[in-house]
């Protein structure tokens, strides 16, 4: 399935365009916010080539995608008639009056606010750490311009982050992204910053100013920005219509900038330094048992949306300290994840498991676990349980070690490793680091090779020299009731010329894919339309008797030949009730047209009404290699 496919069937399954107010996406999933997720069809949605699955988080409706959802986000916004950098578009109906809780509040803001950074964040802290091994290693000195030039990029995010923060706190809180970002820069500004250096005293129309650096500072602008979504609804109603362009940036600058200067960045700065004194004090208590616990359960929190609380305080402590003991506690929970899904991958009998463990593997090791806990250990319970243990035990080994995260941020994976490392060089807190990545790997793997089962194939297959056996099953394409063949008043039908296979008298007129598969043709009049599945089933689903001679007339086919299809989609709609009224026998006989290359077809329903998607044939596969027909509406 290509991404503008799985795109359009994704958009379709989420209830359309019309239920979508906004979307935006992260290193995994793409985050819908719906207005009514009922609409959604989620199991549907699940089982969809190419999608992990599903989360419900904060508020947002979460299609897991994998390492490809750039591919597919960039595929959905046409579809939705938004632009690609436009991940802010909601409709006034994203307004609505649903009470949310507090904190699914609190998620959505923090996500809103650090999830377009974390990504710049973790790539310039990476480099960070790349230059400090450098250094230590003697490859690079810090007076050399390679040096200083690849050192700007990798601490500017964080020396100007209140500028970039400005920006996402801006859409966070629906104002002024540009206007917020100046003021970010005023709090940066270099005056400002020199003469806080100097510790000299200034005043702003008489009052004292309390100066501070608030270089790589995040909650003061958060602070300033939220007080600026206020101060601009109120300027925007109280200043003229014909001077809002000017005056209302005008005078949000003249009253957020001194405030920010004397009130929220002074006030705000105190509070995030209590902050991580009170963290660290904590931390302080027990550490071994923090990070035990911690470690424990973090991929939990991330699966349920808890990790957002965090990631302000991973930040905080940076900004105010100059590290972060958390983040180090928590960094080899990846790793933990990697060693179960590489077990997994090493038992796994069924090859397509084993092919989707090992290159989620791959991802772990880069840092990108949910190709890992969605495909791999959450399926299998245990193993994901496994993975927890051993990471609790590789925290405690973080936090025993005072192993300490310096500089940046760092999301996961091999490349953050250096960030570990502080100016003091590679010392016992760093080596307490890495056993404890190691760690948490080994008893994960080990943990898991020894009480998780392999994965066996979903299908029972005996292999001889020319032939495959495989079970499989047919969904029911309609919705209605259950009939023989035979009872089918056309002879074509009711002999078995064309095949075996049973009729529905349908009692709604939609057409749903029976299996996974391929749409061989579509008849010109849509009466009728050929499938094969992936196991080589050729199915016909003919609309009704002579219906032929309506010239399409009551049929609307959503699908063409050639693509491809999952069960459950949807592939053709028909007025069963008018074609009725026309003089036409509704009867809807399904055909496996290549009846004679199986064993055995069994009926899995009689004489009853059925609901698309229950199952409704059984076939034993016997397939031949030579297999090339694929026209199966001839004589139809």
């Amino acid at each position: 399935m290509t991404d503008k496919e799985l795109a359009k069937q994704i958009v379709n399954l989420v209830g359309g365009k019309d239920n979508v107010n906004s979307l935006i996406h992260c290193v995994t999933r793409l985050r819908f916010k719906l207005k009514d997720e009922s609409k959604a069809q989620t199991d549907k949605i699940k089982n969809l080539e190419g999608v992990m699955t599903v989360v419900k988080s904060g508020g947002q409706y979460q299609v897991v995608i994998g390492d490809k959802v750039t591919e597919v986000y960039n595929q959905v916004m046409p579809i939705l008639g938004l632009k690609v950098d436009d991940d802010t578009n909601e409709s006034a109906s994203d307004k609505n009056t649903d009470k949310k809780s507090i904190w699914n509040s609190l998620v959505e803001l923090l996500s809103s606010l650090f999830m377009p950074v974390l990504g710049p964040l973790a790539s310039a802290g990476i480099l960070k750490g790349i230059l400090v091994l450098c250094t230590i290693t003697g490859l690079m000195t810090e007076k050399s311009g390679t040096y200083m030039i690849l050192y700007a990029a990798s601490d500017a995010v964080f020396y100007f982050l209140p500028i970039i923060l400005g920006f996402s706190a801006a859409k966070a809180f629906k104002t002024d992204p540009y206007l917020s970002a100046i003021i970010g820069g005023a709090l940066v500004y270099p005056q400002m910053v020199t003469a806080y250096t100097a510790g000299k005293s200034l005043t702003f129309m008489g009052i004292p100013v309390i100066l501070m650096n608030y270089t790589q500072t995040l909650i003061p602008i958060v602070a300033a920005i939220y007080l600026l979504s206020i101060v601009q609804k109120y300027l925007k109603k109280i200043v003229p219509k014909q001077l809002k362009g000017i005056f209302v940036p005008l005078l949000s600058l003249v009253i957020v900038v001194p405030l920010s200067f004397l009130i929220v960045g002074p006030i705000t700065s105190t509070l995030s330094t209590w902050l991580a004194d009170a963290v660290l004090w904590v931390y302080g208590v027990a550490p071994t048992i923090a990070g035990f616990i911690l470690a424990g359960i973090w991929q939990l929190a991330v699966l349920l949306g808890l990790h957002w609380a965090f990631i302000p305080i991973f930040l905080n402590n940076i900004a105010t300290k100059g590290f972060d003991p958390i983040n180090a506690m928590l960094y080899c929970t990846v790793f933990g994840q990697v060693g179960a899904a590489l077990a997994m991958s090493i038992k796994a009998k069924d090859p397509k498991f084993k092919e989707l463990s090992i290159s989620a593997t791959i991802s772990g090791f880069l840092g990108i676990t949910e190709p890992i806990i969605y495909g791999v250990t959450l399926p299998h319970k245990k193993s994901f349980l496994m993975a927890s243990i051993g990471s609790a035990f590789g925290g405690a080994i973080a936090g025993f070690s005072s192993a300490k995260m310096f500089g940046g941020f760092a999301s996961g994976g091999i490349f953050g490793i250096p960030m570990f490392i502080g100016n003091h060089g590679i010392n016992a807190s760093f080596i307490g680091f890495l056993i404890s990545l190691v760690v948490a790997f080994a008893i994960s793997l080990v943990l898991t090779l020894v009480l998780v089962p392999g994965v066996k194939p979903s299908k029972k297959e005996i292999k001889s020299e020319n032939t495959t056996v495989t079970d499989s099953e047919i969904e029911s394409p309609l919705t209605g009731t259950i009939m023989s063949l035979s009872s089918v008043n056309d002879e074509v039908f009711s002999t078995g010329i064309m095949g075996k296979g049973v009729a529905i008298s349908p009692s709604l007129g939609e057409v749903y894919a029976p299996f996974d598969g391929q749409v061989v043709s579509v008849f010109p009049t849509k009466h009728a339309i050929g499938l094969k599945s992936k196991d080589g089933i050729e199915l016909l689903i003919h609309l009704g008797l002579d219906t032929v001679n309506l010239k399409g007339k009551h049929f609307d086919t959503q699908i063409k030949a050639g693509d491809e299809i999952k069960a459950g989609q949807l592939l053709e709609k028909f007025d069963y009730q008018a074609i009725q009224k026309d003089g036409y026998d509704i009867i809807v006989p399904i055909i496996i047209t290549n009846s004679k290359e199986f064993k055995n077809i069994n009926i899995l329903k009689h004489n009853q009404s059925l609901t698309h998607g229950d199952d409704l044939l059984e076939v034993s596969n016997n397939v031949k290699t030579d297999i090339t027909n694929d026209t199966v509406l001839t004589n139809a």
